[in-house]
């Protein structure tokens, strides 16, 4: 595998509180449609869906 192809996956760090929801809604998903679902497909979902709102969001609670 070149190095332009290799994975350049990371880990981040989520509290358990989190962690907890995002189990919860991995459940969800799966009873709802029958088809298994990782946790990371939702975390990915939700950067590629709702980053930029996220960014704008916090700017303008953080000045």
């Amino acid at each position: 595998m070149s190095d332009e192809m290799a994975r350049q996956d990371t880990t981040i760090a989520i509290n358990g509180a989190r962690k907890d929801k995002l189990k919860d809604a991995v459940v969800d998903i799966t009873i709802a449609t029958r088809e298994p679902i990782k946790s990371s497909a939702i975390v990915q979902y939700l950067i590629d869906n709702y980053l930029d709102d996220a960014v704008k969001d916090l700017k303008n609670q953080l000045k």
